[in-house]
């Protein structure tokens, strides 16, 4: 067992904590070799354009993602000089969180909640899904080292909590940039790095803070909201940075995901907030150990058992940010707009927008997956039906179109109307100007009423189709004529 710092024997937390004075020095440091790394890295991809895949692009991705993580983690080391940690034991923190972000944290964010698709459509989604991943890689961080290492003789300093905390962040932060340089095919490396080199800087920031109450925690009998408070003090961190990248980025970028290239404007943001942290965390856990020298805070007596009650209450907090996320995304991924023209009414996702044009209602998904629903008006001669709109509709579309096929069609009947539905697809030829040609798949509902046809249309490319299908259909089933 760690022996205790008492006023007779004050040396161990002196030298650990209180004398370092070199944490604003060894921040800029840290950031400014950052900054060194991104432009070779720049540099390299301006000059060179490699173009990566297979084995090579695996191995330039890991080691692009773990640069910035190793250059941030020796400020630690340089400020843990005294008694730095093992090195195994931050190495294991490190893949444990990096696992955990692999296994949880990501697949949450990225295929359950789907934060890539709404993050950023408005202020009240940029909220919840701040908030939202901020909570989720928050507690995969707190527990990390609350699960892992906490309990271990090896934690018997405060500054200890800093060390594990940073290493667990870091480690979700490689997982994120892994995951992102691969998906990204390696194209823009000098782009990918900005970004990667940002998520590092923001993720050491966010375990620093939790590491703090966490080392805190552990070395001195707190109330048991302390934990509780040091989690969503981190979580609202967290969600402030995401939302003031979203206004400073010209892409739209999430979690281990992009839409364009990144801005330096986020790695500067990145930066500000892990120097300013890192000083503010040191300069706290200075203070404690002063306080503690002098006997104004007391001391736990067995520094391996950690507070359960608190531990406990920090996953109910948890718990409760989770469900109040679930709650606001669910209402945002499900609201909608009403709309009302032409004697045709109904309601449309309330993210896509209008589009100008002569149809009698048009909407696309602008900032997401781009599908289009669209409705038109078509006046039938005697003896019209839905094979002769179909076959006009061919025509029309063979002729603004390279190519245009009819995929199947069937019967069905919505809200007691009955409609053929069929299902197309198309080359679009304005899409081979210096680019591959683009290919859009589509379904039409055509209703028969009188004289005229109503043709519903959903219009969106190969690989969201199947996303957006549903969608389509709700809205289909909400109209009214």
């Amino acid at each position: 067992m760690a022996q205790q710092p008492t006023m007779a024997n004050p040396d161990r937390y002196s030298k650990a904590g209180y004398h370092r004075k070199g944490v604003w020095r060894s921040a800029i440091i840290a950031v400014v070799a950052l900054i060194v790394f991104v432009a070779i890295v720049v540099a390299i991809d301006v000059a060179l354009k490699p173009q990566l895949g297979g084995l090579g692009l695996l191995v330039v991705g890991i080691i692009l993602a773990l640069v910035p993580a190793f250059l941030w983690m020796a400020l630690f080391y340089v400020q843990d000089r005294v008694e730095a940690e093992p090195v195994g034991q931050v190495s294991r923190i490190f893949v444990i969180g990096l696992a955990l972000a692999g296994a949880i944290g990501i697949p949450l964010t990225n295929s359950v909640f789907r934060v890539q698709d709404w993050l950023y459509r408005d202020t009240a989604s940029t909220l919840v899904g701040s908030l939202l991943i901020g909570a989720i890689e928050t507690f995969i961080i707190y527990a990390t080292v609350r699960y892992f290492i906490f309990d271990d003789a090896e934690f018997d300093e405060r500054t200890d909590g800093v060390v594990y905390g940073t290493a667990a962040a870091l480690g979700y932060a490689t997982a994120l940039n892994l995951t992102f340089f691969l998906n990204s095919g390696g194209s823009g490396i000098g782009s990918a790095e900005i970004y990667m080199a940002e998520l590092a800087l923001a993720y050491a920031a966010f375990g620093g803070v939790i590491g703090y109450f966490l080392g805190h925690a552990k070395m001195e009998r707190d109330p048991i909201w302390w934990l509780p408070l040091g989690f969503v003090i981190t979580v609202l961190l967290a969600g402030l940075f995401f939302i003031l990248r979203g206004n400073l980025e010209t892409g739209s970028i999430t979690a281990a995901s992009q839409t364009a290239l990144p801005s330096v404007s986020g790695f500067v943001l990145a930066g500000v907030m892990a120097i300013i942290v890192t000083v503010i965390v040191a300069f706290l856990v200075n203070r404690d150990v002063a306080r503690s020298l002098a006997g104004t805070l007391p001391v736990v007596e067995d520094p391996t058992v950690g507070d359960k009650q608190a531990n406990w209450a920090t996953v109910a907090v948890f718990a409760v940010l989770l469900i109040l996320g679930i709650i606001g995304w669910s209402a945002i991924v499900h609201a909608t707009q009403s709309f009302s023209n032409g004697g045709i009414s109904g309601s449309y996702p309330a993210n896509y927008g209008i589009v100008k044009s002569n149809d009698v209602f048009h909407v696309a998904d602008k900032l997401g997956t781009g599908a289009e629903f669209v409705i038109t008006t078509q006046n039938l001669p005697a003896g019209g039906n839905a094979q002769s709109v179909s076959s006009l509709l061919a025509a029309i579309r063979g002729g603004n179109n390279l190519i245009y096929k009819t995929l199947g069609t069937h019967q069905a009947t919505v809200n007691g109307k009955s409609a053929t539905v069929q299902d197309f697809a198309y080359v679009d030829s304005s899409g081979l100007t210096g680019a591959l040609p683009r290919v859009t798949e589509g379904t039409d509902y055509i209703f028969i009423t009188g004289n005229k046809a109503i043709i519903v249309t959903l219009l969106a490319s190969p690989n969201t189709m199947g996303e957006v299908q549903p969608t389509f259909n709700s809205f289909v089933q909400s109209l009214s004529f």
